[in-house]
């Protein structure tokens, strides 16, 4: 008889392991369900800019650095120099 109950302890054991095992499957499910849906609430919930939070082109930080930054500053900021002809020919794509 003991055999059984020790046959019947293995049986209930393995089938306890399968379903902790299937239940933290279920559980890591739901919570990537979860996050991705968060993640989706995020993406819709975006704070996007307006044209009135921008500032006008001529107070724009670039003019700025460009008519009142010095030419290491304005070196730093785009690794160009304003003695480089090739910069002005880059500026002239936004103009």
């Amino acid at each position: 008889m003991a055999a059984e109950d020790v046959e019947a302890m293995l049986v209930m054991t393995s089938a306890f392991v399968e379903q902790e095992e299937a239940l933290h499957e279920v559980r890591r499910e739901v919570y990537d369900k979860l996050v991705e849906e968060a993640w989706r609430i995020a993406m819709r919930t975006r704070h996007y800019l307006t044209t009135q939070c921008l500032d006008t082109p001529s107070d724009s930080a670039w003019i700025m650095l460009y008519t009142h930054g010095s030419d290491i500053n304005f070196l730093n900021a785009t690794s160009l120099t304003r003695c480089d002809p090739s910069y002005y020919l880059k500026l002239l794509r936004y103009i």
